[in-house]
């Protein structure tokens, strides 16, 4: 196996399939990246055997081949040369590195047979995307993920393929986002799929700057394929909760607020809260809301008032800091309305405007002060 590359064409393939590399494994072969030399191109992949990526670049390949590269050492040495042609040759599974400025380096691979193999896409059903509808889907929706691995369900975004619509949602149990996007075309696929997070995460790094996405949803596995690279995942196989129960229907009290000036108060209101729980209290009343906190172990207090326009009885009701922070950042425009209903039922938070075709819901759980 031997090559030429533009050293930059290396190092950035090289970067795209690290993110999917584990940091520490039981099986030292998914610690490399297997990288394949054939017709004029350089394959790379890397797996932790739930996420598998594979990505390209030109090269002038003079002996095909494939070998598995220790990761984390190919791409430090990489980084570190400067922009020239890198020439490559592997025989038996020792790596030899040069440069035209005189640089020699040695690795040792390892053959590229123990290397996984790619996971098998049957029956599988292609949606395109645009990369912009995909990423702002997996922006309104990752943030509400739960990490808690003893809640498999949770550790994914829900995907609901309907005819002509998509809907994303995520929910950790204390607060849930629904995304929908009406007249979205699909005319095929009518199924629930549950996509993990970390892949999801991957996918938003890899499709800046692409024009198409092609999203193929198989039995087992999903597939993102764009231009430059193709990524697979297992589908997490759970029941996801039966989220549409727990969004409350009747919300009596209705609150309009400017969304920059809500998010700097409770941002100030905040620090003074308890580091536990994070815990502050909103008092509605007359067009007004007074923002509130106590931290009893540091004696520490915080109250600011804020105008708003609020219909309904005075309520006063508790939420987490952090919670509430990351519910009203995620809501476009300059105003945010507010459906409260008792100080222990959950609270939906909207933008002022949806924007056109598109329905976001942002659900969040009360704490009780």
């Amino acid at each position: 196996m031997k090559f030429t590359v533009s050293k930059n064409d290396l190092y950035q393939s090289l970067q795209k399939v690290s993110k999917v590399t584990p940091v520490r494994s039981t099986l030292p072969i998914l610690s490399c990246i297997l990288v394949t030399a054939e017709d004029g191109e350089l394959r790379f992949r890397s797996t932790d055997l739930e996420i598998t990526m594979e990505t390209f670049c030109k090269a002038d390949v003079e002996e095909n081949g494939s070998i598995a590269i220790p990761g984390r050492m190919i791409l430090d040495i990489t980084s570190e040369l400067p922009e020239t042609e890198l020439t490559i040759r592997v025989k038996n599974e020792s790596i030899e590195i040069k440069t035209p400025q005189g640089g020699e380096y040695r690795i040792t691979g390892r053959s590229s047979a123990e290397f996984p193999g790619v996971p098998l896409i049957d029956d599988s059903t292609t949606i395109l995307f645009s990369p912009e509808k995909l990423q702002r889907m997996i922006e309104k929706t990752i943030f509400s993920v739960s990490h808690d691995e003893m809640k498999a369900a949770l550790n994914g975004v829900l995907f609901q393929f309907r005819e002509n619509s998509l809907r994303g949602v995520a929910t950790d149990g204390h607060k849930l986002v629904q995304l929908t996007y009406e007249n979205f075309e699909n005319n095929t696929l009518e199924r629930d799929v549950i996509i993990p997070v970390k892949f999801l995460n991957v996918c938003m790094a890899n499709i800046k700057n692409i024009e198409e996405v092609r999203f193929k949803v198989g039995k087992n596995h999903v597939m993102l394929e764009t231009e430059e690279s193709v990524i697979y995942t297992r589908i997490i196989e759970e029941r996801f909760p039966d989220y549409e129960s727990v969004i409350p229907v009747k919300n009596p009290n209705k609150v309009l607020v400017d969304i920059d000036a809500f998010l700097s108060a409770i941002k100030r209101i905040a620090i003074f809260s308890n580091k536990n729980t994070h815990q502050i209290a909103l008092t509605f009343n007359e067009n007004k809301v007074v923002i509130s906190t106590e931290d009893v172990e540091t004696a520490s207090t915080a109250k600011e008032e804020l105008s708003l326009s609020y219909e309904g009885e005075p309520l006063t009701i508790g939420y987490n800091a952090e919670y509430l922070k990351e519910a009203i950042r995620h809501i476009d425009g300059e105003k945010a309305k507010i459906f409260l209903n008792t100080p222990l039922s959950a609270g939906l938070f909207y933008p002022e405007e949806q924007v056109e075709n598109e329905n976001l819901l942002i659900l969040l759980m009360p704490i009780r002060l």
